[in-house]
């Protein structure tokens, strides 16, 4: 039964953060009746390639994916919580901490096979206000200008910013080239007095947080402003 599983007594006594994606999706769905969660939760990873993705996926093809109706309503109502979660009162969407922030640019980069860069303006109490995306030719490499950066910065007249890029191959840590591209934006930014908040990294292995993870240097030395 779903109120024994072992991945149950894991979460409840280390935290979410703990599951993988696939111990979460075989935990979501021993919730699913006369399901196999292990079997389903291979084929959702298969197909999809993380937690995230699936969630966000179309129900009918999860539907068809896992052959579970009840499964692919589930799924959709947790995309739709995970919305609400990261948005507050008529729909304003702030990024408080770093959970929301890697659960908002997770959506954003859901099916796409090329690397690309997304950055994200921000007022003071995190309300995101614009967006824009800098793609990329190459599949493993962001070419993230700093020019391009400080001229949507300048553009949307924000006070801090959070960037995000993908690697479509590869998991989420980041390289020693995206340590060191942060730590040029930063200091472009600096001149234009606007603080860099996080840089999140989707990867097939899920999402990662640069200021959490204090990769960093220059970043962790930017003021927070109470994001967590």
């Amino acid at each position: 039964m779903a109120d024994k599983h072992p991945y149950l007594d894991k979460f409840l006594t280390e935290g979410g953060p703990s599951l993988t994606d696939r111990e979460y999706l075989t935990l979501l769905l021993s919730y699913c009746g006369k399901l196999s969660p292990e079997a389903a939760a291979d084929d959702l990873l298969r197909v999809y390639g993380s937690f995230a993705a699936a969630a966000d996926a179309d129900p009918k093809l999860l539907a068809n994916t896992i052959d579970s109706v009840d499964a692919a309503v589930l799924f959709r109502l947790i995309s739709r919580l995970s919305a609400i979660f990261v948005t507050e009162e008529n729909g304003v969407l702030r990024l408080k901490s770093s959970k929301d922030a890697k659960l908002y640019f997770s959506g954003s980069f859901t099916g796409i096979t090329s690397e690309r860069m997304i950055i994200a303006a921000a007022d003071r109490t995190f309300r995101i206000t614009s967006t824009h995306t800098i793609y990329s030719d190459s599949p493993l490499e962001v070419k993230a200008l700093s020019r391009d950066i400080a001229d949507f910065v300048i553009t949307s007249k924000a006070d801090r910013i959070f960037i995000a890029h993908n690697h479509p191959i590869g998991n989420a840590s980041p390289s020693a080239g995206d340590i060191i591209s942060t730590d040029k934006i930063i200091a472009a930014l600096s001149k234009l007095g606007t603080a860099l908040i996080d840089h999140i990294i989707i990867g097939k292995n899920g999402a990662y947080s640069m200021r959490d993870q204090k990769d960093c240097k220059s970043l962790n030395s930017q003021p927070s402003y109470g994001y967590k």
